[in-house]
């Protein structure tokens, strides 16, 4: 996660996924009334991970938008070729109703070709730290 590029002024560590490194239960640490106050509106928006095919040619960048019957429901921070995996993934930022792992959703390429791709974890290699037990 890039701080600037898959974040802004306003990004929550909830939103990111993070929410369980901030202890609720400390009576003042810097940004708690933001993080309260956000709480409060309610959640509307997770960054996900999105894999492309092995070999997709058309692949989108930062900025593309993430849509849901054809209507926009967020944006694309990062992408990148993983050599581990052997294609692309990307950052993206869905709204909630979109995150869960395995929902498929469409990517609107700077061509204007839509490319429907699965959401996955922000953990694209070795999501279950198997590789350290080795």
């Amino acid at each position: 996660i890039l701080i600037g590029q898959d974040t802004d002024a306003i990004t929550t560590p909830d939103e990111l996924g993070f929410g369980w490194a901030v202890s609720k239960k400390k009576p003042f640490f810097v940004g708690k009334r933001s993080i309260e106050m956000r709480a409060r509106l309610g959640q509307t928006r997770k960054l996900v991970g999105l894999q492309f095919p092995a070999g997709a040619r058309n692949i989108p960048g930062e900025s593309c938008l993430v849509l849901r019957n054809g209507a926009p429901v967020g944006q694309i921070t990062s992408v990148g070729y993983s050599p581990s995996l052997e294609r692309h993934i990307a950052l993206a930022y869905v709204h909630v109703d979109d995150q869960a792992e395995g929902s498929r959703v469409t990517v609107k390429c700077r061509d204007g070709e839509l490319v429907e791709v699965p959401v996955v974890a922000h953990a694209f290699f070795d999501p279950t730290n198997a590789r350290q037990e080795i």
